[in-house]
């Protein structure tokens, strides 16, 4: 069926119109144009197949061949030493890793070659995300002209041009297939696969490689986390046994040193799996960054943030100084400071970060985590039995309604200031959009968390607070995410139906003999396409950051919630197939890109990693008891009220009890007057202990050599036998 639909306003004239028809039609394109109330839908899709294999030639796709032949005549025409070199080079293939022979299978597509490339059917293989791409390259790069669009502006490209004008609304990929999650399982089964992993390759083969690298992340954080599981519930079957809570338990601090290790390993595991991925899906070295500078972004930058294109456009302004370059003779372009550029960038941002300081700072007043001898406190805030369960309830789900409104405003601003600074492509501006976003909701998701275990020293508050925001937020992920699109998406369809049934009888009889479709099943498909166009745009960044926030769950404060793994993993292995159901019928297909990694999501962990050192340092220190099972000649007790284990602070039934218990506070241990540096000391000899252990990991792991490196290497050498 179709392959991507072009929505157009009312402002398209119908001259306009027939006009891209019959240019489209002429580079090989078969088209429908529908009218709906307040727009004209063209659906297209690419019968020149042809064009397409050029259009993949010009991009420097890697296919596999087919084709025997091999370099070692010409090689042999230019050097008989190289080619015995080059022998012994295909030779040792056979004693090699099965995933090296079946890389080198691989070659840069040249259409004027097309044949080594063909299967045994002389047809040329081709994902539909590579079709995606082509078809996305061919409309990206049409050439303005002005009996298309009288208004032309000086723009060089036809749809750029239309966008900016705000007759083109939108370019929607579209699925060219049913798809069901049954059968794909159903398959995976009669296929003897990896379910997941299948389910990975699968998402590649369909919407290319920056979707296929969430998952990929999403599925390898899932198996690793299952080491954390099983010694998190060792950790829990040994504080029950012996009866210790959070405050005193000798194996939390263990867990916790082990939770840090293994957070360093896993970022240091996926960077060598993310390097597998690069070289699975073809998206490595100089063919990449080639495709990458060849793709005509500007297209894509536009419709992605369509609604600030036009501020970029108006802050671009070039400015020439009056001296003369004494090579070319023209006049020297100035070039805006690029200190100006950020410095204008923070100036735009503070407010809002002003503005979620002071939410989150009257917050934590309202639900009581603030008392009247500390700075922060505010008075006329306070709220009366701010801790009973469904006050304590209702307020955070104010807290997370209020902060993710303001993410959501801090998100405009965030896209608007990184359009302001004129990248010049969509991978560095991507990758500012994120920092910016990542810093501002990192610091609001963790901010009540650090407030109340770092200041507050209350290690059973923090664990009360972060499983209650956990839980809010999870209810929160699902209505945004699962159950609000279902609602419009079951609106959408009556729309569409009725629209289906609405086109003429000639236009269903084209469309039917073009596909070798009944009426029906026409009717079918031809509805879910278009109501693929309506449906919301997919962005990674919200599922991004979902998951490094349960990551900085799991690793921030492992010393307060034992079963944070436990609960994280259950979370994310739901996350897994709720985020593949959404994608495929919840929203609208997105862009097939070429991506090389997860962006900076990579470096945002290893900054976890490193914190995370502190954080449990600190609670196994200051906001709990826990040093003093391993330090006991460094302490002493200091609480004349007897101690209470945890299970009987649960049982504590009244509230107002249970506010008293814990402003007395359950440490009962504090350095001894001469022994405060040693203990000190002490911690800081835990924390260079645990860097260094990570320094050592990332090193060892890094060293390690896998098949990817043999692979490259073998590459690297391949070309200097070609020179």
């Amino acid at each position: 069926m179709y392959e991507v639909a072009l929505l157009f306003n009312e402002k398209i004239s119908p001259d306009q119109i027939k006009s891209i028809s019959k240019l489209l039609n002429d580079l090989g394109f078969g088209l429908t144009v529908i009218i709906q109330n307040t727009s004209i839908i063209m659906m297209l899709y690419l019968r020149n197949n042809d064009l397409l294999l050029q259009t993949l030639s010009d991009l420097h796709i890697e296919l596999p061949k087919y084709s025997k032949k091999s370099h070692q005549k010409s090689i042999l025409v230019q050097n008989r030493k190289k080619f015995e070199k080059y022998r012994l080079f295909i030779r040792i293939r056979e004693f090699l890793d099965k995933n090296i022979k079946e890389m080198e299978q691989y070659s840069k597509f040249k259409y004027d070659q097309k044949q080594k490339f063909e299967n045994t059917n002389n047809v040329v293989e081709i994902d539909s995300y590579l079709r995606e791409i082509a078809i996305y390259q061919i409309l990206a790069t049409l050439q303005n002209n002005n009996q298309i669009n009288p208004e032309n502006s000086g723009e060089q490209f036809l749809f750029v041009a239309l966008k900016q004008q705000g007759i083109l609304l939108d370019i929607c990929p579209m699925r060219t297939f049913r798809h069901s999650t049954y059968k794909e399982l159903k398959q995976c089964l009669q296929m003897n696969v990896n379910v997941l992993d299948y389910l990975v390759v699968r998402i590649r083969s369909q919407m290319g490689e920056q979707i296929a690298f969430y998952f990929g992340f999403l599925l390898y954080l899932i198996k690793n986390m299952l080491i954390l599981v099983v010694f998190g519930m060792i950790t829990y079957s040994l504080d029950e046994y012996f009866d210790y809570d959070v405050t005193k338990s000798p194996f939390e601090p263990l867990y916790a040193a082990l939770t840090v290790l293994w957070a360093a390993y896993f970022v240091s595991q996926w960077n060598q799996k993310q390097k597998e991925y690069q070289v699975r899906w073809r998206s490595h070295g100089k063919n990449y960054d080639y495709m990458q500078s060849k793709m005509e972004l500007s297209l894509l930058k536009c419709l992605k943030h369509k609604n600030h294109f036009s501020i970029q456009e108006s802050t671009k302004k070039i400015v020439y100084s009056n001296e003369l370059d004494p090579v070319t003779g023209q006049k020297i372009q100035i070039k805006q400071n690029i200190f100006s550029i950020y410095l204008n960038s923070i100036i735009r941002i503070i407010g809002y970060v002003i503005a979620l300081v002071i939410f989150l700072i009257a917050s934590l007043n309202m639900r009581g985590y603030v008392d009247s001898k500390q700075q922060l406190y505010i008075e006329f805030i306070q709220i009366p039995n701010c801790k009973n369960i469904y006050i304590s309830y209702l307020l955070a789900i104010i807290h997370v309604v209020v902060v993710n409104y303001l993410n959501s405003k801090y998100k405009q601003v965030s896209i608007t200031t990184s359009l302001s600074e004129d990248h010049k492509c969509l991978q560095t501006f991507e990758r500012s959009l994120i920092i910016k976003r990542f810093t501002f909701e990192i610091f609001s998701a963790f901010f009540d968390f650090f407030y109340i275990g770092f200041v507050n020293d209350d290690i059973n508050q923090l664990k009360q607070e972060m499983i209650q925001m956990f839980m809010v937020d999870e209810f929160r992920r699902i209505m945004t995410e699962t159950i609000l699109p279902s609602i419009s998406k079951l609106r959408l369809i009556k729309y569409q139906k009725s629209i289906v049934k609405g086109l003429s009888e000639l236009q269903q009889d084209t469309i039917c003999q073009e596909f070798q479709m009944n009426n029906h099943e026409m009717q079918q498909v031809l509805q879910s396409q278009l109501i693929s166009c309506f449906l919301p745009k997919y962005e990674s960044f919200d599922d991004y950051l979902e998951i490094i926030l349960n990551f900085g769950y799991v690793c921030f404060f492992t010393s307060a919630v034992r079963m944070a793994g436990i609960v994280v993993t259950t979370f994310l292995f739901i996350e897994f197939f709720s985020d593949y159901y959404k994608i495929y019928h919840l929203y609208q297909k997105p862009f097939a890109i070429k991506s090389n990694s997860i962006g900076p999501w990579t470096k945002a962990m290893d900054i976890i990693c490193v914190i995370s050192v502190f954080t449990n340092l600190m609670l196994f220190s200051v906001a709990s008891d826990q040093i003093v099972k391993f330090f006991p000649s460094l302490f002493e007790e200091t609480n004349t009220q007897p101690s209470i284990t945890q299970s009987q602070y649960d049982e504590i039934e009244d509230n107002e009890i249970k506010i008293m218990v814990s402003s007395c506070g359950l440490l009962t241990a504090r350095p001894l007057p001469n022994k405060s540096s040693q203990a000190t000391l002490v911690v800081i000899l835990i924390e260079h202990i645990l860097l260094i252990l990570i320094y050592f990991i990332k090193k060892i792991i890094s060293l390690r050599q896998t098949w990817v490196d043999i692979y490259l290497k073998r590459q690297e050498y391949k070309r200097t036998l070609k020179e």
